[in-house]
């Protein structure tokens, strides 16, 4: 869908030059050897990147600073930075945003890969420069074919920001930010403002603070500036736990074309936030989970919210478990294409059928909201439910309930039925007799 490099394709890291940082040597002169290297994140600003060329940091070492690559890999041989040497994960501190925007790393070109990293008050909260420059990693409009992967981010205003294309952000872990980046501004895990990007194996937790002007604001994803068209993204197999919200999408640009599928969600506020216009947008098997809410409620306390006369917009082979005391139904702001999804309402502890249909459905769906093809109510008979466990057990109805989408495995990475898929992010296995 994207032209990013495919995790496990075979690329020749490492076919140019090598150099080396650590904070920890006694030497305030090295070459950038292993044997003699740098100590600081200064010495790179001197060195003009090649194709093939790998920046290594030590494991222990703490960075204060940001640093630029404004130089280019080619897709055979990106430039990439990561780690070595046994120990904690190098940590990257840009606390101040006058230097970098507060920037851990930006990336001015194209073909760089940054792996196994991490980056801690990037900068600190809250913070008063413009939000669409803020990013512990900042992919900036040039950087394209670029890979963030395996990385950690924590008590970064925002994690990773995306402006370039064809991009792929993959299993980093964004965790732990509740301070707001201003006044009415929470924190994000990702942000993506440009088109064909893919978002996926990412896990995000605990992106949420107190607004002046929502109650709360922040979230995992969000869909951003209005300054550039988003069209062609894939955003799969993400985990998001208790922040708020999973995807917002910004309002007045055109944001088209979008497949969100196999993501597994348990978070305040709105699962998805249709700011539009948009259209062609695709919700196939996640497990969206809206038990939470806050002391004090918020503006959006939805399963969805959908502003716009947005078009083209389906939910398929989707579960939905709210507790209708504490959020609103899943179709409150309007129904929406869908089939083959599954109901829950965990405030109805013994569903009831009532005399009316149309009451009955509107109870669990939402106000003129309809079961369609392959609709069902019933509870998923999670694994376990209270410890955040959503795979299926034997006997629930979402058990090869789903319709054939064409996708080959679930958020477990277990191979999907083409006969009779279940319905969620889960493929349910038996167990061997």
């Amino acid at each position: 869908m994207v032209g990013f490099i495919p995790i496990g394709t075979s690329v020749a890291e490492g076919t140019g030059r090598q150099y080396y940082v650590n904070s920890r040597t006694s030497s305030e002169n090295g070459h950038g050897s292993l044997d003699d290297p740098w100590r600081s994140l200064a010495q790179l600003a001197n060195v003009t990147f090649h194709p093939g060329d790998v920046i290594y940091f030590a494991a222990g070492s703490q960075f204060d600073g940001g640093f630029e690559i404004n130089q280019s890999g080619t897709s055979n041989a990106p430039i990439v930075l990561t780690r070595y040497g046994k120990g904690p994960t190098p940590r990257f501190a840009n606390p101040h945003s006058a230097t970098l925007n507060g920037n851990g790393i930006r990336v001015n070109g194209s073909h760089v890969i940054v792996d196994g990293l991490c980056f801690e008050k990037c900068p600190i909260n809250p913070v008063e420069t413009d939000i669409h420059l803020l990013g512990a990693v900042f992919l900036s409009t040039n950087a394209d074919h670029c890979i963030v992967r395996n990385c950690e981010m924590t008590r970064t205003p925002i994690g990773i920001t995306v402006y370039g294309q064809h991009n792929l952000i993959t299993k980093n872990c964004i965790h732990d930010n509740n301070s707001p980046i201003q006044f009415r501004w929470g924190p994000i895990g990702i942000v993506v403002c440009a088109s064909s990007n893919e978002i996926s194996y990412n896990r995000v937790v605990n992106y949420c603070a107190p607004s002046a002007e929502y109650g709360h604001d922040g979230g995992a994803i969000e869909i951003n500036d209005r300054a550039f068209t988003k069209e062609e993204i894939l955003i799969h197999h993400n985990l998001s736990l208790r922040n708020q919200g999973f995807i917002e999408f910004v309002g007045h640009v055109t944001q088209d074309n979008f497949l969100i599928h196999h993501n597994v969600c348990m978070d305040y506020q709105s699962f998805l936030g249709f700011t539009g216009p948009c259209t062609n947008i695709r919700v196939e098997n996640n497990t969206v989970v809206r038990t939470l809410a806050h002391r004090q409620d918020d503006s959006e306390d939805v399963v969805f919210w959908n502003y716009f006369d947005n078009t083209n917009i389906s939910f398929v082979n989707n579960i939905f478990v709210c507790d209708g005391s504490r959020v609103e139904p899943v179709f409150a702001r309007g129904e929406m294409q869908h089939g083959y999804n599954l109901f829950y309402r965990t405030d109805e502890g013994k569903i009831r059928k009532q005399a009316n249909n149309d009451a009955y459905q509107r109870k669990y769906l939402g106000g003129g909201a309809h079961l369609r093809t392959g609709d069902k109510i019933g509870n998923p008979l999670f694994k376990n439910f209270a410890k955040g466990d959503f795979r299926l057990t034997s006997g629930s109805p979402a058990i090869g309930a789903g319709t054939n989408l064409g996708f080959e495995i679930d958020f477990d990475g277990q191979p999907i039925s083409k006969r009779a898929p279940s319905i969620g992010a889960f493929e349910f296995k038996s167990k061997p007799k």
